[in-house]
């Protein structure tokens, strides 16, 4: 089949079905069952349940895509999580191309052909203000894909006609100012929208519920967002007609900060990241473990929970008899327990250094900290599924006074207002499945005023994995440190309130540097990854060589190499090439 017919084929039997589950096969007569009187036409379905598919898989509510998507990638690299299960090759710097291709696919099947088809639909009808609403979201999914990866095929797919079969990519920074441009004329469209529109939205909107000035909001914040990402690329884009600081300072008017809200989906949809940890797949990672354990951080039992069985040493194992009785040995020699444990239950936050070469599970870093209700007894698997957090605003908006003065708040009171707000929301976000009604009395102020720092990570299974802390600077606010300094701690705090976003924190973590993140103690890319630099993009799909390796070559390939800075060698489809944003030409300032 061609790969046109492929896309128009996921456009029709991808739809939602009941029980949440979907249709994702396709067929070979394409053209015949198309035109059929049985086949449905997704432009005939109601809105709600065209908008529901692409809106909801900007955060996966299907289990073995959400794994894909980004669990077993880019949770990893960013530091917020790590598997594990030794037998998934990515969390040991060996990038694996089914694996990697999860945030590829479901962009492109999930988002993309569903975007575009209904933009072009509602347009078609005269309703550019429910047009521009799936643009952002469109921008949204483009916007995750083209930071992981690099250069997408995106305006030959948007060109394509039924004859098509192989499509051009467009560079990082084309696709840059495709988005800014296509969010700013969002917004204009949206403050026109008709009454009979927003009537439509408001059935179909599973992100704001009809509201279009919540809409706008998310727009200014995503444009924000973008015009920071491209702090090392302003002048080229200058060179294109994109004027980086004048975007930012418009859109810095009126972002989430501004009477705005965390943006999560509540429709009874499953939460899966409950089910990675279920299944032993994922746990949390040193970084984050040790950075907010170290920083005292009151979000973290919300976040996670101490480890949740006995951590034995290496060699040691416990059996339990028919009684319940909990026995300990060393090989077929019986112990006392405190030979064999080195962490009892429930006393330490643990988390697993990346890049260790653990064994394949079950092990015994499984018994470290793990997603908070992991019994899923309070009911975390239905937890509203997190699309944008409104603190990441504040700190977008303490970036930009800091970096080109837009705005008349200072940068600390920014800096310090996105915290409060991330404790506040996150608590009553996730507060109920951890058990937790409020903050221990002043804890978000002694927070704010802390100035502890990141703890050593310490393994307390092979020794050897442990390493010292690379984050020196705590949470309290100096005016007289340098801009480095300032930058560093903002990030650092965007970084613990963009939680579990890893997309978003593992670009920003690659832009700027911040949180420095612990090196890899086994490397298995077979050279195509530095072991402290880290891994810099994600490689491209298995159904990319495929289906189009031609213009893969020709086109995607070829501007990867264009746009890359690697000073370590790297060049194109490996982990350690740099995406365009990440200009390794260029420092923070």
């Amino acid at each position: 089949m061609k790969r046109k017919q492929i896309l128009k084929c996921a456009l029709i039997m991808a739809l939602p079905i009941l029980g949440g589950n979907m249709i994702t096969s396709c067929i070979d007569d394409f053209e015949r069952i198309n035109t059929s009187n049985v086949q449905v036409d997704p432009n005939d379905l109601p809105a709600s349940a065209q908008w529901l598919e692409p809106m909801t898989y900007c955060y996966p509510p299907q289990q073995n895509m959400f794994q894909f998507w980004t669990n077993l990638t880019i949770d990893l690299y960013s530091g917020y999580f790590m598997t594990p299960n030794g037998g998934f090759t990515n969390g040991d710097l060996g990038e694996n191309r089914g694996h990697s291709g999860g945030m590829h696919e479901n962009f492109y099947l999930h988002i993309f052909n569903n975007t575009r088809r209904i933009i072009a639909a509602c347009k078609a009808d005269g309703e550019n203000g429910l047009a521009a609403v799936m643009s952002i979201v469109q921008a949204y999914g483009t916007l995750m894909t083209t930071d992981a990866y690099g250069p997408l095929a995106y305006t030959s797919i948007l060109e394509a006609d039924e004859y098509t079969t192989s499509y051009y990519f467009d560079s990082q920074q084309q696709l840059y100012k495709i988005m800014l441009t296509d969010l700013g004329e969002a917004i204009t469209a949206i403050e026109s929208m008709t009454e009979n529109e927003k009537a439509k939205l408001k059935s179909a909107d599973v992100w704001c519920n009809g509201d279009t000035e919540m809409w706008v909001k998310i727009a200014n914040t995503m444009r924000l967002r973008m015009a920071l990402r491209l702090s090392k690329r302003v002048d080229e884009m200058n060179q294109v007609g994109i004027d980086v600081k004048q975007i930012a300072t418009d859109a810095a008017k009126n972002t989430l900060a501004n009477g705005g809200k965390d943006i999560l989906i509540s429709k009874g949809l499953d939460n899966n990241m409950w089910l990675m940890f279920n299944w032993g797949d994922c746990g949390f990672n040193a970084n984050l473990v040790t950075l907010m354990t170290g920083m005292k951080d009151p979000r973290q039992p919300l976040y996670m929970t101490k480890n949740i069985d006995d951590v034995l040493r290496e060699g040691y194992s416990k059996k339990k008899d028919e009684n319940n009785v909990v026995t300990y040995w060393k090989d077929d020699k019986q112990v006392d327990k405190s030979e064999a444990v080195a962490v009892e239950a429930n006393k330490e936050y643990l988390g697993i250094r990346f890049a260790s070469g653990l064994p394949n599970k079950p092990n015994n870093w499984a018994s470290f900290s793990s997603w908070v209700d992991y019994k899923n007894e309070v009911g975390i698997f239905k937890a509203p599924l997190p699309i944008f957090k409104q603190a990441e605003s504040y700190f977008l908006l303490a970036e930009a006074k800091l970096r080109w003065n837009i705005g008349n708040e200072s940068v600390q009171q920014l800096y310090e207002d996105g915290i409060r707000k991330s404790m506040e929301n996150e608590l009553k976000y996730r507060g109920n499945y951890a058990g937790i009604k409020q903050y221990a009395d002043n804890a978000v102020e002694d927070y704010i005023a802390g100035t502890s720092t990141q703890i050593d990570y310490n393994d307390p299974i092979r020794p050897e994995l442990s390493v010292e802390a690379l984050n020196k600077l705590g949470v309290k606010w100096d005016e007289g440190a340098t801009q480095e300094e300032k930058l560093e701690r903002i990030i650092t705090q965007k970084y613990f309130a963009l939680f579990p976003l890893s997309t978003e924190a593992w670009a920003e973590q690659r832009r700027t540097g911040y949180p420095r993140l612990f090196p890899a103690f086994v490397n298995e890319s077979n050279g195509a990854i530095d072991s402290i630099e880290g891994i810099r993009r994600v490689i491209y799909a298995e159904n990319e060589y495929n289906t189009n390796a031609a213009e893969l070559e020709k086109s995607g390939i070829k501007l990867l190499n264009d746009e890359n800075t690697s000073k370590k060698g790297f060049t194109g489809d490996k982990g350690g090439t740099h995406v365009w944003w990440d200009n390794a030409n260029q420092g923070n300032f």
